[in-house]
């Protein structure tokens, strides 16, 4: 008789999930790598035990210490593959005192892995620059995980970086914003800073060269959009809801519809046609985006539709529980509203 096989657990799929369905953008981030056991993972990484010094979590950026408190870390964290904006910023914060700064995003171009290189050999050893990726894991239906990458191969604890005698590598210059892209960069800027003079509730980050924006909103899976729709000549505000548990809480509230509509004072669409990503919106149509002289309007109606659904939402959404959530048909039997046209271009 042979020796008894001791039972084996059951292997599951490992599925990669993108940051973005997580984290609602940088700022979110951020404030979840301030908790102890995040963090942790992070000093891991990059080999350097750190302490959050800021408290604001409403910016992609913010300070911590080493060991050595004269040690200032800048860490900028992005749900997005690496960008020139980005990078500027970096550059901007690091002069007012950082000694070493870490670039967190999913990917790295080789252009900007080169610039992380050549700062690092101009700050002559005095600021020491990195770049680590973060990877979203699960396993079937368990939770996710998370794991930071250093881009370098052996950091250690030291903040010296290692004399690297080969040539400098030539720096490529940055591509040039197509047209398109330089009007969604004006536009957004010019909202960004019309939330700011406001003193909204919606946190502004850096402005897009895309043609949606996204806004922190609550918690994970939750996100704001302003979306530029130059297809159909509208402007959209939504509230998107990502990752498995999307379409329950999409449901949860629902049930709520009429009094959100109420309490919202704006027609809206729910859409749940999405596989893991459900929509609520309003629209702004028959606008005409290449008008500059209008953008003042367009912003004013993005500004005041971002701060009802903020206002709105806000506790709704932290009160969610998908595990309340009574399962029902994949799709309702009287439709909640018409679905919503999306643009073309991709979300950032």
């Amino acid at each position: 008789m042979g020796p008894k096989r001791t039972a084996k657990p059951k292997l599951g799929r490992l599925e990669k999930i993108d940051p973005a369905d997580y984290w609602q953008g940088g700022a979110d981030l951020q404030q979840w790598l301030r908790e102890v056991d995040n963090l942790e993972l992070l000093s891991e990484a990059i080999g350097l035990p750190l302490r959050p010094t800021t408290v604001d979590t409403t910016a992609d950026w913010g300070w911590f210490t080493a060991a050595d408190p004269a040690q200032q870390v800048l860490v900028m964290a992005q749900v997005t593959p690496s960008d020139d904006i980005r990078l500027g910023a970096l550059v901007s914060q690091a002069a007012t005192g950082a000694t070493r700064v870490v670039w967190i995003a999913p990917s790295f171009s080789d252009r900007h892995r080169h610039s992380l290189t050549w700062l690092t050999q101009l700050g002559q050893a005095q600021v020491h620059w990195l770049g680590v990726t973060v990877e979203l894991w699960r396993i079937g239906k368990a939770a996710m995980a998370v794991n930071f990458a250093s881009l370098a191969e052996n950091l250690g604890a030291d903040l010296e970086p290692e004399v690297d005698n080969s040539p400098e590598p030539d720096l490529i210059s940055p591509e040039p914003l197509t047209p398109q892209q330089q009007q969604n960069l004006d536009f957004w800027t010019g909202l960004c800073h019309r939330l700011d003079r406001v003193g909204s509730l919606v946190k502004a980050g850096s402005p897009s060269v895309e043609a949606t924006m996204g806004f922190a909103i609550a918690r994970a899976g939750f996100r704001l959009n302003a979306i530029l729709d130059y297809d159909h000549s509208s402007l959209y505000t939504e509230l998107l809801l990502a990752g498995v548990d999307a379409h329950p809480h999409f449901y949860l509230l629902a049930e709520d519809r009429e009094a959100i509509a109420d309490a919202l004072g704006l027609p809206l669409i729910w859409d749940d046609s999405g596989d893991q990503g459900c929509v609520i919106a309003t629209t702004l149509p028959e606008v005409d985006l290449d008008d500059r002289q209008l953008w003042p309007n367009y912003q004013n109606w993005l500004c005041d539709c971002l701060e009802r659904f903020y206002e709105v939402f806000f506790d709704r959404i932290k009160g969610l529980d998908a595990n309340g959530y009574s399962q029902r048909p994949r799709r309702p039997a009287v439709p909640l509203r018409d679905v919503l046209v999306l643009p073309a271009s991709p979300r950032p």
